[in-house]
């Protein structure tokens, strides 16, 4: 009995894995883009409920670099129009030369490999919203990007080697099965229509009577493989002002991010200031920067962008002159709200950052 134990455990931790398993809903083969001479390009692009998987590869490189989420060369998905971000989430199966170097680049470091013939990878990126239709898939900050772009060459004189422009993105589909797929080398052919079968008419038999509809269950999270946060009470905060108790929560009320981004808007420097010379006047205070959003998108990429956001915080603070040890930082996503979620004018104040005085 005891031999066949560990085959058992074996046998559940598979049905685990196949249970959390993404679901892909739409495929586009051999997207259409538009690529920088000498860098790689987009083979096929997968799509889950809340993830842009794009199937990579490059050639003949004396160096090759992949950088993982975080990186400030990180791949990121740029919708020119609304110019909006989606971040990258991880990177995986990073194969050079048909062998897997790499199984999951999810830190903010490269991977780096030497006199490449092939390199693939799948960079899982933050879905686009469904009205964005083309983005670009872009190595460097998009202000660099920006500030790069030729009119003349429609935009494809930056420097880095594996920007992909113009690539198309699907629309949702909601169907449920099965997933839509593209494919860009030709049409797909329609099976021919058979004819159906004829069957002898059976009896007429006495309808069972319905069984009770049951709710249909609710599908699975395509990103989130852990079970969201427990939702919590939020603790008694007020307005941060030039006064502070320590063991009392404030509020950074006039504290600015970009939707879905974690780059500080300039308007929140004079409340950051703030806290800085509060700060510089009591040496031996500590804060704790707890950073929230709303509901709305995958709970797993809420508590990412939280954590970006207090991290971004502690890093303005410590240019100026603040003992970085002197702040922590906790993320809690949209755990936490504060208002109604169901409408905007509320669901703004859920996206917020509070300070901690310890």
């Amino acid at each position: 009995m005891k031999r066949w134990i560990p085959g058992l455990l074996c046998f559940f931790i598979f049905l685990a894995q196949t249970a959390g398993a993404q679901k892909i809903e739409q495929k586009d083969i051999n997207p259409p883009q538009k690529n920088v001479p000498g860098g790689g390009r987009i083979t096929r692009i997968d799509y889950t409920r809340h993830k842009m998987i794009v199937h990579f590869e490059t050639e003949n490189n004396e160096r090759a670099t992949v950088s993982g989420p975080g990186h400030r060369n990180a791949w990121r998905l740029y919708d020119a129009q609304s110019r909006k971000q989606y971040n990258l989430i991880y990177v995986k199966n990073i194969r050079v030369d048909g062998e897997t170097k790499v199984d999951y680049l999810d830190e903010p470091r490269n991977a780096q490999f030497y006199n490449v013939h092939s390199l693939k990878c799948e960079a899982h990126f933050e879905r686009p919203g469904k009205g964005v239709t083309r983005v670009d898939m872009i190595e460097e900050d998009v202000e660099q990007f920006e500030g790069r772009q030729d009119p003349l060459s429609g935009g494809l004189s930056s420097q880095w080697p594996y920007n992909v422009y113009n690539v198309r993105v699907l629309p949702y589909d909601d169907k449920e099965e099965p997933a839509t797929v593209m494919r860009n080398n030709r049409p797909p052919v329609a099976a021919p229509k058979s004819a159906p079968a004829t069957k002898p008419a059976a009896p007429a038999r006495k309808p069972a009577p319905a069984a009770p509809a049951k709710p249909r269950p609710a599908r699975p999270d395509s990103v989130v493989a852990r079970t969201p946060p427990v939702k919590t009470p939020a603790p008694r905060v007020e307005n941060f002002d030039n006064r502070v108790e320590t063991g009392k929560t404030y509020r950074l009320s006039n504290l600015l991010f970009p939707q879905s981004d974690y780059r500080i808007q300039a308007g929140s420097y004079p409340e950051l200031n703030k806290l800085a010379e509060v700060m510089r006047q009591n040496p031996e205070i500590r804060i704790e920067l707890a950073g929230h959003t709303d509901n709305v998108g995958d709970p797993k990429l809420n508590v990412e962008l939280s954590r970006k956001r207090v991290e971004a915080v502690k890093s303005y603070l410590v240019s100026k002159g603040i003992d970085r040890e002197r702040i922590r930082t906790v993320a809690y996503g949209g755990s936490r709200p504060v208002a109604d979620n169901t409408r905007e004018e509320t669901r703004r104040l859920n996206r917020r950052v509070e300070v901690k005085v310890e």
